[in-house]
Protein backbone atom coordinates (compact mmCIF):
# COMPACT_ATOMS: atom_id res chain seq x y z
CA UNK A 1 0.00 0.00 0.00
CA UNK A 2 1.91 3.88 -1.07
CA UNK A 3 1.74 6.15 1.76
CA UNK A 4 -0.51 8.73 1.56
CA UNK A 5 1.16 11.23 -0.36
CA UNK A 6 -1.30 13.88 -0.26
CA UNK A 7 -1.58 13.75 3.48
CA UNK A 8 -0.07 16.43 5.65
CA UNK A 9 0.84 17.25 9.13
CA UNK A 10 1.92 19.81 11.35
CA UNK A 11 2.52 18.82 14.97
CA UNK A 12 3.38 21.28 17.90
CA UNK A 13 4.41 20.47 21.33
CA UNK A 14 5.25 23.19 23.90
CA UNK A 15 6.47 22.43 27.46
CA UNK A 16 8.45 25.62 28.06
CA UNK A 17 6.93 29.15 29.43
CA UNK A 18 8.31 32.59 30.29
CA UNK A 19 5.55 32.97 32.81
CA UNK A 20 3.73 29.61 32.76
CA UNK A 21 3.82 26.50 34.67
CA UNK A 22 6.37 24.50 32.85
CA UNK A 23 4.70 21.14 31.02
CA UNK A 24 6.15 17.74 31.15
CA UNK A 25 3.76 15.96 28.70
CA UNK A 26 3.42 18.14 25.56
CA UNK A 27 6.88 17.45 23.77
CA UNK A 28 6.68 13.60 24.15
CA UNK A 29 3.11 13.77 23.17
CA UNK A 30 4.13 15.76 19.94
CA UNK A 31 6.91 13.05 19.22
CA UNK A 32 4.23 10.09 19.89
CA UNK A 33 1.93 11.90 17.74
CA UNK A 34 3.98 12.06 15.42
CA UNK A 35 5.28 8.58 15.23
CA UNK A 36 1.67 7.73 14.57
CA UNK A 37 1.19 9.87 11.87
CA UNK A 38 4.23 8.75 9.79
CA UNK A 39 3.25 4.71 10.82
CA UNK A 40 2.22 2.48 7.63
CA UNK A 41 -0.21 1.39 10.43
CA UNK A 42 -1.46 4.90 11.42
CA UNK A 43 -2.04 7.96 9.31
CA UNK A 44 0.93 6.56 6.92
CA UNK A 45 1.89 10.17 5.99
CA UNK A 46 5.51 10.34 4.47
CA UNK A 47 8.03 12.10 7.11
CA UNK A 48 8.73 15.04 4.73
CA UNK A 49 4.86 16.02 4.52
CA UNK A 50 4.69 16.02 8.65
CA UNK A 51 6.53 19.20 10.36
CA UNK A 52 7.43 18.94 13.87
CA UNK A 53 7.94 21.69 16.14
CA UNK A 54 8.78 21.72 19.30
CA UNK A 55 9.59 24.49 22.30
CA UNK A 56 13.55 24.99 23.39
CA UNK A 57 14.15 25.63 27.50
CA UNK A 58 15.19 28.80 28.19
CA UNK A 59 14.84 30.10 24.33
CA UNK A 60 10.95 31.43 24.46
CA UNK A 61 11.11 29.27 20.91
CA UNK A 62 9.02 28.51 19.01
CA UNK A 63 7.01 31.70 17.63
CA UNK A 64 4.42 31.84 15.40
CA UNK A 65 6.32 32.66 12.18
CA UNK A 66 8.22 29.39 13.35
CA UNK A 67 4.90 27.36 12.98
CA UNK A 68 3.59 29.28 9.65
CA UNK A 69 6.33 28.58 8.05
CA UNK A 70 5.30 24.95 8.08
CA UNK A 71 1.89 25.53 6.12
CA UNK A 72 3.67 28.13 3.97
CA UNK A 73 5.91 24.66 2.76
CA UNK A 74 3.01 22.82 2.70
CA UNK A 75 1.22 25.54 0.36
CA UNK A 76 3.88 25.71 -1.85
CA UNK A 77 3.59 21.56 -2.06
CA UNK A 78 0.28 21.67 -2.99
CA UNK A 79 0.15 24.35 -5.80
CA UNK A 80 1.31 21.32 -7.84
CA UNK A 81 -1.04 18.72 -6.38
CA UNK A 82 -3.83 19.50 -3.81
CA UNK A 83 -3.83 18.19 -0.57
CA UNK A 84 -6.44 15.53 0.77
CA UNK A 85 -5.90 15.64 4.52
CA UNK A 86 -4.37 17.72 6.67
CA UNK A 87 -3.81 17.29 10.65
CA UNK A 88 -2.82 20.05 12.61
CA UNK A 89 -1.81 18.93 16.44
CA UNK A 90 -0.99 21.45 19.84
CA UNK A 91 0.11 20.40 22.83
CA UNK A 92 0.38 22.75 25.64
CA UNK A 93 -1.37 25.56 27.43
CA UNK A 94 -4.21 26.78 26.47
CA UNK A 95 -6.64 29.26 27.12
CA UNK A 96 -10.64 29.33 26.06
CA UNK A 97 -11.29 32.46 23.71
CA UNK A 98 -15.33 31.47 22.89
CA UNK A 99 -16.98 27.86 22.41
CA UNK A 100 -15.12 27.41 19.38
CA UNK A 101 -11.99 29.55 19.52
CA UNK A 102 -9.00 28.53 21.64
CA UNK A 103 -5.89 30.29 22.26
CA UNK A 104 -3.23 27.83 22.02
CA UNK A 105 -0.30 29.50 24.19
CA UNK A 106 3.41 29.74 22.69
CA UNK A 107 6.14 30.77 24.89
CA UNK A 108 6.89 33.97 24.96
CA UNK A 109 3.24 34.50 26.90
CA UNK A 110 3.37 36.40 30.11
CA UNK A 111 0.64 38.83 31.59
CA UNK A 112 1.96 41.77 29.68
CA UNK A 113 2.48 39.98 26.78
CA UNK A 114 -1.17 38.61 26.86
CA UNK A 115 -1.90 37.50 23.31
CA UNK A 116 1.45 35.26 22.36
CA UNK A 117 -0.97 33.13 21.09
CA UNK A 118 -2.78 31.41 18.25
CA UNK A 119 -6.29 31.51 17.87
CA UNK A 120 -7.45 28.28 16.92
CA UNK A 121 -10.30 29.50 14.96
CA UNK A 122 -8.81 31.83 12.80
CA UNK A 123 -6.43 29.36 12.09
CA UNK A 124 -9.32 26.71 11.36
CA UNK A 125 -11.18 29.39 8.91
CA UNK A 126 -8.54 29.88 7.20
CA UNK A 127 -6.78 26.63 6.40
CA UNK A 128 -10.36 25.75 5.27
CA UNK A 129 -10.72 28.70 3.27
CA UNK A 130 -7.75 28.01 1.29
CA UNK A 131 -9.14 25.17 -0.51
CA UNK A 132 -6.02 23.38 -0.36
CA UNK A 133 -7.53 20.24 1.59
CA UNK A 134 -10.49 18.12 1.35
CA UNK A 135 -10.35 17.60 5.10
CA UNK A 136 -8.81 18.76 8.18
CA UNK A 137 -8.58 16.94 11.81
CA UNK A 138 -7.18 19.18 14.25
CA UNK A 139 -6.25 17.57 17.60
CA UNK A 140 -5.96 20.62 20.72
CA UNK A 141 -4.81 19.38 24.01
CA UNK A 142 -4.77 21.83 25.84
CA UNK A 143 -7.35 23.73 28.41
CA UNK A 144 -9.75 26.10 27.75
CA UNK A 145 -10.44 28.02 30.80
CA UNK A 146 -10.61 31.50 30.36
CA UNK A 147 -8.84 34.61 31.57
CA UNK A 148 -9.11 38.28 31.18
CA UNK A 149 -7.97 40.53 28.17
CA UNK A 150 -6.46 37.59 25.83
CA UNK A 151 -6.59 37.18 22.27
CA UNK A 152 -5.63 34.54 20.16
CA UNK A 153 -3.74 35.66 16.85
CA UNK A 154 -4.87 35.07 13.21
CA UNK A 155 -2.22 33.28 11.38
CA UNK A 156 0.27 35.30 9.37
CA UNK A 157 -0.69 33.72 6.09
CA UNK A 158 -4.01 34.78 4.45
CA UNK A 159 -6.15 34.04 1.73
CA UNK A 160 -7.42 36.96 -1.37
CA UNK A 161 -11.00 35.69 -1.17
CA UNK A 162 -11.96 31.96 0.16
CA UNK A 163 -11.59 29.24 -2.67
CA UNK A 164 -13.90 28.17 -4.29
CA UNK A 165 -13.31 24.53 -2.83
CA UNK A 166 -13.43 25.75 0.66
CA UNK A 167 -17.36 25.00 0.94
CA UNK A 168 -16.31 21.06 0.31
CA UNK A 169 -13.83 20.73 3.40
CA UNK A 170 -14.64 18.64 6.10
CA UNK A 171 -12.81 19.81 9.35
CA UNK A 172 -13.49 18.41 12.45
CA UNK A 173 -11.94 19.83 16.05
CA UNK A 174 -11.40 17.78 18.45
CA UNK A 175 -10.62 19.72 21.92
CA UNK A 176 -9.14 17.95 25.64
CA UNK A 177 -11.44 20.14 27.49
CA UNK A 178 -14.85 21.72 27.14
CA UNK A 179 -14.75 25.27 27.04
CA UNK A 180 -13.72 27.12 30.79
CA UNK A 181 -12.56 23.75 31.41
CA UNK A 182 -8.92 22.59 31.94
CA UNK A 183 -7.19 19.26 30.73
CA UNK A 184 -4.63 17.45 32.35
CA UNK A 185 -1.59 15.89 32.22
CA UNK A 186 -0.57 12.74 34.43
CA UNK A 187 1.51 9.77 35.44
CA UNK A 188 -1.14 7.19 33.47
CA UNK A 189 -1.42 3.90 35.25
CA UNK A 190 -2.10 0.78 31.98
CA UNK A 191 -5.19 -1.20 32.32
CA UNK A 192 -3.02 -3.61 34.04
CA UNK A 193 -2.04 -1.49 36.74
CA UNK A 194 1.35 -1.01 35.85
CA UNK A 195 3.21 2.79 34.83
CA UNK A 196 3.87 2.90 31.31
CA UNK A 197 7.25 3.96 30.19
CA UNK A 198 5.86 7.46 28.61
CA UNK A 199 6.19 8.82 31.93
CA UNK A 200 3.60 12.00 32.65
CA UNK A 201 1.63 12.62 29.56
CA UNK A 202 -1.60 14.12 29.04
CA UNK A 203 -5.04 12.78 29.16
CA UNK A 204 -6.58 13.69 26.05
CA UNK A 205 -3.61 12.43 23.85
CA UNK A 206 -3.18 9.01 25.98
CA UNK A 207 -6.78 8.52 24.91
CA UNK A 208 -6.18 9.45 21.08
CA UNK A 209 -3.86 7.37 20.74
CA UNK A 210 -5.19 4.72 22.21
CA UNK A 211 -8.71 5.32 19.84
CA UNK A 212 -6.05 5.65 16.83
CA UNK A 213 -4.45 2.33 17.36
CA UNK A 214 -7.49 0.56 17.30
CA UNK A 215 -9.58 1.06 20.46
CA UNK A 216 -11.73 3.11 18.20
CA UNK A 217 -12.30 0.70 15.65
CA UNK A 218 -15.85 -0.23 14.24
CA UNK A 219 -16.57 -2.58 11.50
CA UNK A 220 -12.86 -2.56 10.34
CA UNK A 221 -12.57 1.23 10.27
CA UNK A 222 -11.63 4.37 12.49
CA UNK A 223 -13.83 6.62 11.33
CA UNK A 224 -14.24 10.70 12.63
CA UNK A 225 -17.68 9.17 14.91
CA UNK A 226 -16.19 6.78 15.94
CA UNK A 227 -13.41 8.31 17.19
CA UNK A 228 -15.53 10.95 18.84
CA UNK A 229 -17.28 8.06 20.73
CA UNK A 230 -14.43 6.18 21.99
CA UNK A 231 -12.85 10.03 23.41
CA UNK A 232 -16.13 10.41 25.18
CA UNK A 233 -16.57 7.52 26.78
CA UNK A 234 -12.16 6.71 27.18
CA UNK A 235 -11.31 9.99 28.13
CA UNK A 236 -12.95 10.27 31.57
CA UNK A 237 -12.37 7.06 32.35
CA UNK A 238 -8.70 7.50 32.62
CA UNK A 239 -8.94 11.15 33.58
CA UNK A 240 -11.39 9.78 36.68
CA UNK A 241 -8.18 6.93 36.83
CA UNK A 242 -5.74 10.01 38.02
CA UNK A 243 -8.39 11.31 40.15
CA UNK A 244 -9.14 14.47 37.54
CA UNK A 245 -12.68 14.96 35.70
CA UNK A 246 -11.92 16.31 32.43
CA UNK A 247 -14.58 15.53 29.22
CA UNK A 248 -13.72 16.29 25.61
CA UNK A 249 -15.52 18.60 23.07
CA UNK A 250 -15.66 17.66 19.74
CA UNK A 251 -16.94 20.10 16.68
CA UNK A 252 -16.71 19.32 13.00
CA UNK A 253 -18.27 18.35 10.03
CA UNK A 254 -21.61 16.08 9.95
CA UNK A 255 -19.96 13.97 7.79
CA UNK A 256 -18.58 10.52 9.64
CA UNK A 257 -14.99 10.50 7.43
CA UNK A 258 -12.76 7.55 7.49
CA UNK A 259 -9.42 8.22 8.75
CA UNK A 260 -7.96 4.46 8.28
CA UNK A 261 -9.54 1.62 6.97
CA UNK A 262 -8.78 -2.15 6.36
CA UNK A 263 -7.99 -2.95 10.56
CA UNK A 264 -8.97 -6.66 11.29
CA UNK A 265 -12.18 -6.23 13.30
CA UNK A 266 -11.39 -7.67 16.21
CA UNK A 267 -14.48 -10.03 17.65
CA UNK A 268 -14.54 -11.55 21.55
CA UNK A 269 -16.50 -14.57 22.43
CA UNK A 270 -17.99 -13.22 25.41
CA UNK A 271 -19.57 -15.49 28.08
CA UNK A 272 -22.11 -14.36 30.12
CA UNK A 273 -23.74 -16.14 33.17
CA UNK A 274 -26.90 -15.66 34.67
CA UNK A 275 -27.40 -15.99 38.68
CA UNK A 276 -31.24 -16.05 38.18
CA UNK A 277 -32.96 -17.92 36.33
CA UNK A 278 -36.89 -17.38 34.54
CA UNK A 279 -36.50 -14.15 33.42
CA UNK A 280 -36.07 -12.70 29.54
CA UNK A 281 -32.74 -11.41 29.01
CA UNK A 282 -31.75 -8.74 26.57
CA UNK A 283 -28.97 -7.69 25.28
CA UNK A 284 -28.42 -4.74 23.24
CA UNK A 285 -25.58 -2.44 21.25
CA UNK A 286 -24.89 0.90 21.37
CA UNK A 287 -27.22 2.03 18.82
CA UNK A 288 -30.55 -0.07 21.27
CA UNK A 289 -30.49 -2.90 18.82
CA UNK A 290 -31.28 -6.06 20.16
CA UNK A 291 -28.32 -8.63 19.63
CA UNK A 292 -30.27 -11.83 21.91
CA UNK A 293 -32.61 -12.34 23.94
CA UNK A 294 -34.21 -15.91 25.97
CA UNK A 295 -34.84 -16.81 28.90
CA UNK A 296 -32.09 -16.91 31.69
CA UNK A 297 -30.85 -20.01 33.11
CA UNK A 298 -28.08 -20.52 35.86
CA UNK A 299 -26.77 -23.75 34.13
CA UNK A 300 -26.57 -22.29 30.66
CA UNK A 301 -24.90 -19.39 29.65
CA UNK A 302 -24.95 -17.49 26.72
CA UNK A 303 -21.38 -17.53 24.15
CA UNK A 304 -21.73 -14.24 22.13
CA UNK A 305 -19.07 -12.88 19.45
CA UNK A 306 -19.27 -9.35 20.45
CA UNK A 307 -16.90 -6.94 18.62
CA UNK A 308 -15.18 -3.60 20.28
CA UNK A 309 -18.41 -1.35 21.61
CA UNK A 310 -20.61 -0.62 24.44
CA UNK A 311 -23.04 -2.82 25.12
CA UNK A 312 -26.13 -3.29 27.82
CA UNK A 313 -27.82 -6.42 29.21
CA UNK A 314 -30.60 -6.00 31.48
CA UNK A 315 -34.08 -8.47 32.12
CA UNK A 316 -37.12 -7.15 30.43
CA UNK A 317 -38.81 -4.18 32.19
CA UNK A 318 -36.06 -3.94 34.53
CA UNK A 319 -33.97 -1.64 32.64
CA UNK A 320 -32.84 0.78 36.34
CA UNK A 321 -31.01 -2.24 36.92
CA UNK A 322 -29.40 -2.60 33.26
CA UNK A 323 -25.60 -3.46 33.26
CA UNK A 324 -23.74 -1.43 30.86
CA UNK A 325 -20.85 -4.07 29.08
CA UNK A 326 -17.47 -2.65 27.64
CA UNK A 327 -15.95 -4.63 25.18
CA UNK A 328 -12.03 -3.88 24.30
CA UNK A 329 -11.14 -7.42 23.48
CA UNK A 330 -10.01 -7.89 27.28
CA UNK A 331 -13.06 -9.44 29.12
CA UNK A 332 -14.03 -12.44 28.09
CA UNK A 333 -16.58 -13.38 30.77
CA UNK A 334 -19.23 -11.85 32.66
CA UNK A 335 -22.35 -12.23 35.49
CA UNK A 336 -25.46 -10.62 35.44
CA UNK A 337 -28.01 -10.90 38.04
CA UNK A 338 -30.14 -9.18 40.37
Amino acid sequence: MPANIDDYAVIVGVNHYAELATLKGPDKDAKRFHNWVVDEKGGYVPPDNCYLVLSEKDSLLPIQYTIDQCFGKINSRTKRRKGRRLYFYFSGHGLGLSWNDTALVLPQWDTFFRNHALSSGDYRTTLIESGIFSEIFFFFDCCRNRKVAVNGAPPSFGNVMPAATAGACRSYVYSASEFTNQAYEALIQSESGSLQEYGIRGIFTESLLRGLRGAAEKDGKITSLSLANHLERDLPKIAAQTKKVQVPNIQGDHADTTIIDGLTVNITNVQITFTVSGKKAILEDSDLNVLKEGISDVNEPWIIPLSKGLYTIYYENEQSDAKPIRIDGTIKTLSYGI
